[in-house]
């Protein structure tokens, strides 16, 4: 009985989880989790975890985004809380290589809130770098020269938000645990132990935003 594997993907509302037994899938569970990552999770993760029937559970891959932070970071403390009664290794690995795409040479993006839109490169469908934030205009522009010179670009957005963003020309795509898993698997052995030795936490495309505090915490207000 090979060791098994489980896979949370929590970056957008149509969220996943899935396991698998070495190359085959055992189990996939979905649920809208739009606001209520935190409540709808466990019952998924109980599923999935049934269908492990006494296998080991050696790795959890989380989809570490970029996309809801919010849903990231629970599925992240689910994976830990899990290691702690499994023994099992987490890694974070980027949402957007589980987007199924095929193509050579691809581009996505994802509303990154105050004006901005993140932007990454795919090839064969795995990020190639860490995405970079570009405002509205630049980012319609890239999108542009992208379908000018043939490339596809995605977006994780819907075509609702995309059309009122006036985001015209892009494909949008969904992250899912199954597809992140496939991807997952199909790395070297190496590769793969690289993301397992590294901090499992969001992808972040801005640094967090700190506000200081008015006076220190030990300050007695008068």
């Amino acid at each position: 009985m090979q060791d098994a594997l489980l896979v949370l993907e929590t970056s957008c509302a149509l969220s996943s989880a899935a396991v698998w037994n070495g190359k085959e899938l055992l189990c996939r569970v979905d649920w809208r989790a739009e606001r209520n990552h935190s409540s709808a999770i466990f019952e998924a993760v109980r599923q999935a975890l049934d269908s492990l029937e006494g296998r080991l559970l050696k790795e959890i891959a989380v989809g570490s985004g970029p996309g809801a932070y919010g849903g990231i970071r629970v599925a992240l403390a689910v994976a830990d809380g899990l290691s702690l009664v499994h023994g099992s290794r987490v890694a974070a690995f980027s949402s957007w290589n589980g987007l199924g795409i095929h193509d050579d040479e691809a581009f996505v993006m994802s509303d990154a809130r105050r004006g901005g839109w993140t932007w990454g490169r795919l090839e064969h469908g795995f990020l190639m770098a860490p995405p970079e934030v570009l405002p509205a205009e630049q980012a319609r522009a890239r999108v542009a020269e992208c379908l000018k010179n043939g490339i596809p670009v995605y977006s994780t957005e819907t075509a609702e938000t995309l059309s009122a963003r006036e985001m015209a020309g892009i494909v949008p795509a969904v992250p899912d645990a199954e597809t992140l898993g496939t991807a997952w698997l199909a790395l070297a052995p190496d590769r793969r132990e690289e993301f397992l030795k590294e901090p499992a936490e969001p992808l972040y495309v801005r640094a967090p935003h700190i506000t200081c505090a008015k006076r220190p915490a030990w300050a007695v207000k008068a």
